[in-house]
């Protein structure tokens, strides 16, 4: 099917619905530092890059260092960091939703084309995309590199030139989206492959197809070597090869209960969209059944499930990547009445179901309010924080006191992490320690798959040498409590319910 000729003055109203939605969905978190762990992380360590320190070296963590930069210049806002990084997460969402209409124009009417993109901003929601987790930007790059490939290649006359260059253009977009996340190779190669193939059918030499091959992986591969051939020449390449590459397969397994409530979520979030895909088979007309554009969207979608599966589901967000071509397979449904009926309560659910998952999540993590009390106790006087379990957003508001290369709670408290990341956790917490900081950070109780160890080392410090200045009840319903303990000096203690 060929993409109808919508008038220039429908897209824009199109993309003022798609923004509006957006808005709708993700308001409850604009201005509040404390929407995921994750991004309070980048943010951090971006205004520390800022501040001269390397990652890998000097604060540690294994995500790409693209991330890290992106978030660097999010920092460079200053007071304004929270809702700079918020809006660009909320924009990046609008331009990927629009890019979605567009190609799932190609399948399906212009109504399941918007539902689809609907879809995808309402989806996000419910694996933790409400924020700026890396999916939220590296999705946009993926989906302009796609929607370059459709519009570009499949329809329209593409020769030879043409299609190497388009595909220089799109396996561009994935090496920087590899610098985001790596979890996004499997959409590159997926891509990759389909385009030799798409090469080959135009009876192309070998050889054509085995130069385009390489300059393809080339420019994939660019920005992830200009990033490793830095820290080489700065004599840290071997602290890049751990954190990239080797710590992401040191991971032991985390608790059995712990992964397979993941698993049921993801599958909970998962299945409606693939189950839409399936259907649409019996929605698109027979003639267009089996077109170029139609196998290239689900194939598309399978590579990107594929990546879920292997990568596992170690966290809710893992599935992210995969809701951009799941929503759009499903945009077909609208050619049937029971598949419009199917897309716009889905629409409905999701929306509802997201928009209570972020009141929940923000009663139980805090907002800026609950920022505002941690900075008042953190004040009073000013030192040295270690968190070793809650929010890292202090570590952004407070002095580094660089306590640790390993400031991720994370890194610390979980024991599927302990072989994982350079360092062993219970001989650098006696490290931090020794070191006296002023103020922890800590949950009453563990969560599960806590590494025991290390809590047993924390709690004996803590009541020998600290006192609760803080205390807050993660759920009406929970014991669990975010504490702050202060270290114990000439000043009186108090307790703060």
């Amino acid at each position: 099917m060929q993409p109808h000729p919508d008038c220039r003055t429908t897209r824009v109203k199109i993309a003022f619905l798609l923004l509006a939605f957006a808005i709708l969905c993700r308001f409850q978190t604009f201005g509040n530092p404390l929407v995921h762990v994750d991004e309070e992380f980048y943010l951090f360590v971006g205004g520390r890059i800022l501040q001269g320190n390397i990652p890998y070296v000097d604060i540690w963590d294994r995500k790409p260092v693209g991330l890290f930069l992106l978030y660097a210049f999010f920092h460079l806002f200053g007071p304004y960091r929270i809702w700079v990084y918020q809006i660009a997460a909320l924009l990046s969402v609008w331009r990927t939703s629009f890019l979605i209409m567009k190609m799932a124009r190609t399948i399906a009417p212009l109504g399941g084309a918007i539902a689809a993109a609907l879809l995808y901003i309402c989806w996000l929601e419910l694996s933790g995309g409400e924020g700026g987790q890396s999916p939220v930007f590296y999705n946009l790059l993926v989906a302009t590199a796609m929607a370059r490939v459709v519009f570009q290649v499949l329809l329209q006359p593409a020769g030879p030139a043409h299609i190497r260059r388009t595909g220089l253009e799109a396996m561009a977009l994935f090496g920087l989206a590899l610098q985001i996340k790596y979890t996004v190779v499997f959409e590159g190669i997926y891509l990759g492959c389909f385009l030799l193939w798409y090469d080959r059918r135009i009876a192309r030499s070998w050889i054509s197809t085995l130069l385009d091959a390489s300059l393809w992986i080339g420019v994939a591969i660019l920005p992830t070597g200009l990033v490793a051939a830095f820290y080489y020449l700065e004599g840290h390449g071997q602290e890049w090869v751990f954190a990239n590459i080797n710590s992401i397969f040191l991971r032991s397994e985390g608790p059995t209960e712990l992964v397979l409530n993941n698993i049921k979520h993801i599958v909970a979030v998962e299945l409606p969209l693939i189950l839409g895909g399936i259907l649409t088979y019996f929605t698109i007309p027979r003639v267009s059944r089996y077109s170029v554009p139609v196998c290239f969207f689900e194939l598309w979608a399978a590579s990107s499930c594929l990546g879920l599966v292997v990568f596992g589901g170690w966290y809710n967000h893992y599935a992210l990547p995969t809701f951009l071509p799941l929503a759009l397979i499903n945009a077909p449904l609208w050619n049937r009445t029971n598949g419009r009926i199917g897309l716009v309560s889905l629409i409905v659910m999701g929306t509802i179901w997201g928009e209570k998952r972020l009141g929940d999540y923000a009663r139980r993590h805090g907002d800026r309010h609950t920022m505002e009390e941690f900075m008042q106790v953190l004040s009073k006087p000013s030192g040295c924080v270690f968190v070793y379990e809650g929010p890292v957003a202090p570590y952004d508001r407070v002095p580094w006191c660089h306590l640790t290369t390993h400031p991720f709670p994370g890194h610390f408290h979980q024991a599927m992490e302990a072989q994982a990341t350079g360092m062993n956790p219970v001989t650098e917490i006696q490290h931090v320690l020794m070191q006296k900081p002023r103020y922890i950070f800590i949950e009453k109780i563990g969560p599960d798959g806590e590494n025991t160890r290390t809590r047993s080392l924390l709690m004996e410090e803590l009541n020998r040498n600290y006192h609760i200045v803080y205390s807050r009840k993660m759920s009406k319903k929970s014991e669990n409590a975010l504490q702050i303990f202060s270290r114990n000096t000439e000043f009186s203690t108090r307790s703060i319910p």
